[in-house]
């Protein structure tokens, strides 16, 4: 019983995205630009962050809008590690969103990765 649970209130959370979150948002180009210097303007601490960081996610880092870039920063360790699993596109949307709609957002993010792992360790603990 509880690990049905889980499913539904998984696959309830899953089937959430954040474009549903910004249907009033204004429309943004879905391809992000390379942002010039994008290293430039980083504090001493987050460039050091950055130069631990593998070449691919330097790379896809770099990719990034400057506002997406900067709104990283200012995220929790915890969310910036979240950060990296949702698409580009999605981090866009959300960097975009107000205080408000972020915080929503958030909010979902975190279940639905809560949920993964708790799904991910019950299947572990039957083995």
């Amino acid at each position: 019983m509880r690990n049905t649970i889980y499913y539904i209130v998984g696959g309830s959370l899953a089937s959430i995205s954040i474009p549903a979150l910004a249907q009033d948002a204004p429309m943004q180009d879905a391809a992000p630009e390379v942002a010039a210097e994008s290293t430039a303007a980083l504090s001493a601490e987050q460039q050091a962050s950055y130069d631990g960081w593998p070449a691919e996610q330097q790379a896809q880092f770099d990719t990034w809008p400057g506002e997406v870039q900067t709104y990283y920063w200012t995220l929790t360790p915890e969310r910036q590690s979240l950060f990296w699993r949702i698409s580009d596109a999605n981090k866009v949307t959300l960097a975009g969103l107000s205080a408000e709609q972020q915080a929503q957002a958030w909010t979902q993010i975190e279940g639905q990765a809560a949920a993964q792992a708790a799904t991910a360790g019950t299947e572990t603990d039957g083995m």
